[in-house]
């Protein structure tokens, strides 16, 4: 079944502009959600259900960032940090494009949506040295989900690293 969405997933050592970029392309497209997942529960990344703060026993349901961008752009940086048991969330919202919430409240909510995502390796830069999938720490069910994926590397050189930072501090004046 073609799901009519396309899934990237941004790889890459810290300082490569992962985040800006995220962010740049949150702004652009309409509609678009952006979360962090750094902390992220299931319910800011899909859905969740949420008690009223009265004591009632009423309850609600509350759309995460793949609901919230249906038909646009989902945005999740910091993916590598996410708990393994809210990521196991995202599975069903990348392949069928839809969330299930399945808890006091039953409920199916489209996720019709494209995600860019982004996170580190599992040493924190790539080593060159070490087998890719070695150092992927998102394991094989979620990597599948992704149509495209991007590594993106730094290569220390002072001279380049020092005119960058320069520049950076006369932007900031």
């Amino acid at each position: 079944a073609d799901r009519g969405s396309i899934h990237i997933l941004l790889l890459g050592d810290p300082g490569t502009a992962k985040s800006s970029l995220l962010r740049a392309a949150s702004e652009l497209s309409p509609r678009s959600a952006f979360a962090s997942g750094k902390g992220s529960s299931a319910a800011g990344l899909t859905a969740g259900v949420k008690s009223d703060d009265f004591g009632h026993e009423r309850y609600s349901l509350e759309a995460g960032a793949m609901v919230v961008a249906n038909e646009s752009l989902a945005c999740i940086d910091e993916l590598d940090k996410v708990d393994e048991e809210v990521r196991s969330s995202l599975h069903t919202a990348l392949e069928q494009q839809v969330v299930e919430v399945s808890k006091i409240i039953q409920a199916s909510m489209p996720a019709r949506t494209s995600l860019l995502a982004a996170g580190n390796p599992k040493w924190g830069r790539f080593d060159q040295y070490e087998p890719l999938g070695e150092q992927i720490t998102l394991g094989p069910a979620l990597m599948s989900r992704f149509d495209l994926m991007f590594m993106i590397t730094d290569d220390p050189d002072e001279e380049t690293d020092r005119e960058l930072s320069n520049h950076i501090i006369e932007m900031k004046d």
